[in-house]
């Protein structure tokens, strides 16, 4: 009994963790579309545009040093990677997506 108990904590401990971890994450993320010129529909569109495609998922990296989109986009049945720059709307970079 005391060792399924300390699993359970052990696991809760685990998991505020990792849900700390993704607290920080959403600030950061916050931070980032709040200093982003355009909206996160702006990359979506620009990426679409580029690719003749459609998005699937889209998020805003704030790993760099100034606010970029990263958006999915599906076109002619292959997957892309296209980043998208949050101040100008600019496509920054495209390219095909390998991974599974």
């Amino acid at each position: 009994m005391k060792l399924a108990a300390r699993s359970a904590i052990a696991a809760l401990l685990i998991g505020g963790t990792a849900t700390a971890g993704l607290a920080v994450a959403d600030v950061e993320d916050a931070k980032a579309l709040g200093e982003a010129q355009i909206s996160l529909t702006d990359a979506i569109t620009a990426a679409e545009a580029h690719t003749n495609g459609q998005a699937y998922e889209a998020q805003i990296e704030d790993d760099s040093f100034s606010p970029e989109f990263e958006v999915g986009i599906v076109a002619n049945q292959k997957t892309y990677e296209v980043r998208v720059d949050g101040n100008t709307g600019e496509v920054i970079d495209s390219r095909e997506d390998h991974d599974d």
